[in-house]
């Protein structure tokens, strides 16, 4: 069932890298993270909702049973959080100190501080571990509006 689901998220999980890829590059070439630059392009967000979308999409076109759909979110979830942990590795081993992972409020630190990579890296560690929660509940959400999506027109 894992093979399914991941050729079934191919999509999210390429709009993951594509987004991780672009926050990272806006970061480093000094756009700042806050009012906007934070909001742009938003890994997290991104994973709920393309969760909701594919859990909604799971049944009708996947095929998938509701561990499917369970399963479908904590594969986006989980890949969304191996891309934050990879980008803030690479953000403190490079010296990117205006890195959007490497960010105060991005690792729940004091305001105007800088986390020492082992804080920042253990935040992201438990990140891989529950980050993948929210969105598994967001494709269950998803599956439960999957009623409000059209359905597969006739040959």
């Amino acid at each position: 069932m894992l093979s399914s689901v991941v050729r079934f998220v191919r999509l999210p999980l390429v709009l993951l890298v594509i987004w991780t890829a672009i926050r990272f590059t806006l970061g480093v070439s000094g756009v700042p993270y806050a009012p906007r630059g934070n909001a742009m392009f938003s890994v997290f967000g991104l994973s709920l909702i393309s969760s909701i979308y594919f859990g909604a999409l799971s049944a009708r076109t996947g095929g998938f049973n509701w561990l499917g759909t369970i399963l479908i979110g904590v594969v986006i979830g989980f890949c969304a959080q191996s891309l934050i942990f990879i980008a803030t590795l690479i953000s403190y081993l490079g010296g990117f100190e205006n890195s959007y992972f490497i960010h105060w409020d991005a690792l729940n630190v004091p305001e105007d501080t800088v986390a020492p990579m082992a804080k920042g890296m253990t935040t992201r560690a438990a990140g891989l571990f529950f980050g993948s929660l929210p969105p598994a509940i967001a494709a269950v959400i998803g599956r439960l509006l999957s009623t409000l999506a059209p359905k597969p027109s006739p040959a």
